[in-house]
């Protein structure tokens, strides 16, 4: 199933090529869970530790669960993670203290 977050982990990805894996700032597990009409429809985990990003249903150390147009938002810089949190359209499970240690990664995909 194709969504419109498809293109932000493409970007994703082509994004941890370019990145040290001695010298980063993050390195922190995230769980994406990207929904269609409210149910889970594809699950992401990018793990910045082994800087690698795979379809799966991994531990995470925060679990970010939204829709797919609020996940293409996000990767595109047309909503900040602040933005999504107050609106309700992001529900972060574990430490939501690390969407915005993210939040640099994702404004990285743009350039």
């Amino acid at each position: 199933m194709a969504l419109k977050s498809d293109a932000v982990f493409e970007r994703i990805a082509k994004r941890l090529e370019s990145i040290d894996p001695n010298n980063r700032q993050v390195q922190q597990i995230y769980k994406f869970r990207i929904q269609q009409n409210g149910k889970v429809v594809k699950t992401w985990v990018l793990d910045l530790k082994a800087v690698k990003l795979t379809e799966s249903d991994g531990a995470a150390e925060a679990t970010l669960t939204m829709e797919d147009d609020i996940m293409f938002a996000l990767g595109t810089g047309a909503m900040p993670a602040k933005e999504a949190l107050a609106q309700d359209k992001l529900d972060v499970e574990g430490q939501v203290e690390l969407i915005f240690l993210l939040e640099p990664f994702i404004a990285s995909l743009k350039k």
